[in-house]
C-alpha cells in the first residue's frame, strides 16, 4: 500500500516523490539524459517504482521505466478495462503537428537503426525540412510561429528542446529518445497513410484541423 512507503520516507524522500509525481502529471515523460533535474527525478522513481505505481493506480494510470533509453512515462494502467481507461494521456494534435511529430519519431528511429551510440538525436532544421517536403507541405515549412508553436508543444512533453531559435539557420533540435514511445510503428505507419491522403486531397484551410493522437504507446 501507498501509504506503507508513505511512512517509510523521510521528510526529503516525501518532498522528492510529490515533485516526482507532480511532474510525471505534468510531462508524461521524464528523460534521465535531459538535465540534472531530469535525472535526479528519473533516479528517484527508477530505484523504487512501486510506490508511484500504486499512487498513480488510483487514478487509473501506470509508470513505466526504460532504463535502456533513460526514460521514466505515464501510461494507462493495463489492468482497467479498454472502456474505463482515462484517456488523459492523449492529445489533440494539428494535422501539420502530427505530420511533425510522425517526422521526427522518423528521423530519430532511422539514425538509431544506422548505429548512433547516443540516446539523443541532434538534428538542423534542413533535416526536418527534408521529412516535411515528402508531405508537400512547403508552405507551412517556412511558417515561424507555426513552427515554434508546433516545437513547443512536443517540448512540455520532453520529447524535443531546440537549440538557438527557430528560423535562425543554425538552429538544431535536440530529439529525446521519449519520441520513440510517442507511437508505435504500426500507429506510425496507418496515421502517415490517413494523414497523407487527407492532405493530398484537403484544401488550404481543411488542412488544420485537428487529429488526435496518443502522447505514447499504450
Amino acid at each position: 500500500m501507498i501509504e506503507e512507503h508513505w511512512d517509510n520516507y523521510t521528510s526529503s524522500e516525501k518532498e522528492q516523490f510529490q515533485r516526482a509525481a507532480r511532474r510525471l502529471l505534468k510531462n508524461t515523460f521524464i528523460v534521465r539524459d535531459k538535465d540534472d533535474d531530469n535525472r535526479k527525478i528519473y533516479f528517484f522513481i527508477a530505484k523504487r517504482p512501486d510506490p508511484f505505481r500504486e499512487y498513480f493506480k488510483y487514478i487509473g494510470f501506470d509508470i513505466a521505466v526504460d532504463r535502456e533509453n533513460g526514460v521514466v512515462m505515464l501510461q494507462n494502467d493495463r489492468s482497467v478495462s479498454e472502456t474505463r481507461r482515462i484517456q488523459a494521456n492523449r492529445i489533440q494534435l494539428k494535422k501539420f503537428e502530427s505530420i511533425v511529430l510522425c517526422c521526427l519519431w522518423t528521423i530519430y528511429v532511422d539514425r538509431i537503426s544506422k548505429g548512433s551510440l547516443k540516446r539523443d538525436i541532434i538534428i538542423g532544421i534542413t533535416d526536418l525540412r527534408f521529412e516535411l517536403e515528402k508531405y508537400g507541405l512547403k508552405d507551412q515549412i517556412d511558417n515561424k510561429t507555426l513552427m515554434i508553436n508546433t516545437i513547443d508543444t512536443f517540448k512540455k512533453y520532453n520529447l524535443v528542446d531546440v537549440i538557438g531559435k527557430i528560423g535562425d539557420v543554425d538552429c538544431s533540435i535536440r530529439i529525446y529518445p521519449s519520441i520513440q514511445f510517442a507511437l508505435n510503428g504500426e500507429e506510425f505507419r496507418k496515421f502517415v497513410e490517413k494523414a497523407t491522403e487527407r492532405f493530398k486531397y484537403a484544401d488550404e484551410d481543411d488542412g488544420f484541423d485537428e487529429e488526435e493522437i496518443d502522447e505514447f504507446d499504450e
